[in-house]
């Protein structure tokens, strides 16, 4: 599903674009990076009919552009060469001109290259916020947009990168052990898998999008010990009792209905073998930075359509209830704001 970074982390079960204007889906695991997630502005189309003339000629000189993204650069060439002919010829009035042409188009240039580096998420209105692996696989089109959506980093660097305070909570709060097999639910590209394999006896990652399963196939194809699991409902039915010593589920519940948040957990238990780990995390509504997203983007939201993405904070009392009537013993709170981290052990 998507994630929460802004407030958190966006993925399929594992990934999802961030609600800033125009920016991909935050990660959980560096919420606090990026504390507005909830106050996006994702209805680009809302009362478009009713904008003024130039913001209608600024979206359509817009589309044009990201239809062909080589035009400002080809515009600025063919500037400099006109304003350096006009120097050569001594046309003074024409080397002015061009000089006010390359001006403007290495402006635009300049905006285009970085406003073609955010993305732009679809609000997906024909889609109802469960239709987990339709909206997913919408978000995650090519592989640049499903690292977007799960992280909000477009390339493969930015996204390793970005797993690294989610490798050091696991460990903190739950411990990643060489003879651990581990599950992620909700692993969208396998954005945490990928460091995470080497330490551990096996690393299953299990998500709802074929989307995203594809791009995490390609990008963990290196490593042996490796599986990933297409789920076809919410719960984890495709996988058997007792088969795991760590479950974890990161950035992946805000984007969940609340009863499927439960399932989830309820499911964490039953795969896990007695003396398992279980770590849930989603962004705290109790925290100053969750509030603060939480309220502002009540505010900016009541005018808006709101996609079925959008992110839903926890409290630590709604993830601590799910995990002890789960049956998880040794349940405990932790609060790394933006985030609320939950862990718990079944018995043995």
């Amino acid at each position: 599903m998507p994630s929460s970074e802004g407030l958190g982390e966006p993925a399929p079960l594992g990934g999802l674009p961030r609600r800033d204007r125009g920016q991909p889906p935050a990660n959980l695991p560096d919420a606090a990076n990026n504390p507005g997630t909830c106050n996006a502005v994702m209805d680009q189309e809302t009362n478009h009919q009713n904008a003024p003339p130039w913001r209608r000629l600024r979206s359509a000189a817009s589309a044009l552009i990201r239809r062909h993204r080589w035009l400002p650069a080809a515009g600025t060439l063919a500037s400099a060469v006109g304003f350096t002919l006009a120097l050569l010829l001594h046309r003074g009035a024409l080397a002015a001109l061009g000089a006010a042409f390359l001006l403007l188009t290495s402006y635009v240039w300049g905006y285009a290259t970085r406003a073609l580096s955010r993305m732009d998420w679809p609000v997906l209105r024909h889609l109802q916020r469960r239709q987990y692996a339709e909206v997913w696989n919408s978000l995650a089109s090519s592989p640049r947009e499903a690292r977007a959506a799960t992280s909000g980093e477009q390339e493969e660097s930015g996204l390793r990168r970005s797993a690294a305070a989610v490798h050091d909570r696991l460990t903190e709060l739950s411990g990643v052990h060489r003879e651990d097999d581990i599950l992620e639910i909700g692993c969208g590209v396998g954005r945490i898998g990928f460091g995470l394999a080497s330490r551990c006896r096996s690393w299953t990652g299990a998500d709802i999008s074929p989307n995203m399963l594809a791009v995490a196939a390609d990008r963990l194809r290196c490593l042996s010990n490796v599986r990933l699991v297409q789920l076809h409902g919410v719960g984890l039915h495709e996988l058997v009792p007792n088969s795991f010593d760590l479950v974890y589920c990161t950035n992946v519940l805000a984007h969940l209905d609340e009863m499927d948040r439960w399932q989830y957990v309820q499911e964490a238990f039953r795969v896990l073998r007695p003396g398992g780990r279980l770590f849930i995390d989603n962004v705290d509504l109790e925290s100053d930075a969750g509030w603060r997203a939480f309220s502002e983007g009540a505010a900016a939201a009541q005018q808006l359509e709101r996609p079925p993405y959008e992110p839903r904070l926890s409290t630590a009392a709604e993830l601590t209830t799910y995990a002890k009537r789960a049956g998880f013993d040794q349940v405990q709170a932790h609060r790394r704001s933006p985030l609320v981290v939950v862990t718990g052990v079944k018995a043995q």
